[in-house]
């Protein structure tokens, strides 16, 4: 597939069928990532890979995370059993699933450049699973951020989760994009 036209046809898939993904497929979407461009060659990313069983790990940490949120706002025992288990299927949405993780930098600047490099790196994957007629989708949401999953992934203060990228054979078909005019987006400014 050619490069614009991958760029152009790439769309998020949320619903992926379960068949396993070859190991050496998802090496190829992590390699991507680390081509991505990033500041003073900080190579700031890491990666947590979850498949097959593995992903319980991550089912039970997002569960936990659901329960502590669930009580921090006072939520009833109904609701937050729902919280939790809609938070443990996620873990299973996909037969892969790839946290990835942006390391704090020396000071301020350099962690925002690192979380940037660290966000081209998920295009890049997102755009080889297209490549390789994988389905994937870039997600986060609450969960990321809480301190419980910071501690799941042992972060320390100033790293971040960038993204959850599920991935797998898609179970969609494709969808008309919406996209504005890039036009309507640009600001040219001539001398």
């Amino acid at each position: 597939m050619e490069l614009a036209e991958a760029i152009r046809s790439r769309q998020s898939i949320n619903r992926v069928k379960q068949d396993p993904v070859p190991d050496e497929v998802v090496e190829e979407v992590l390699e991507s990532a680390v081509h991505a461009p990033n500041h003073k060659i900080t190579e700031p990313w890491l990666f947590h890979v979850f498949t097959g069983k593995g992903r319980g790990e991550l089912a039970r940490a997002r569960a936990e995370t659901a329960r502590l949120q669930a009580e921090e706002e006072g939520e009833d025992e109904e609701m937050a059993a729902g919280r939790v288990s809609r938070e443990r299927k996620k873990a299973f949405r996909a037969p892969v699933v790839i946290a990835v993780i942006s390391h704090a930098g020396r000071d301020e600047v350099e962690t925002t450049e690192n979380y940037a490099a660290c966000c081209a790196a998920v295009q890049n994957m997102l755009l080889t699973a297209h490549s390789l007629g994988l389905g994937a989708i870039w997600r986060t949401g609450p969960v990321a951020y809480h301190h419980h999953m910071r501690e799941f992934f042992g972060l320390e203060a100033a790293d971040s989760i960038v993204a959850y990228l599920y991935l797998g054979h898609p179970d969609m078909g494709e969808r008309p994009r919406r996209r504005e005019p890039v036009s309507e987006k640009t600001t040219w400014h001539r001398g």
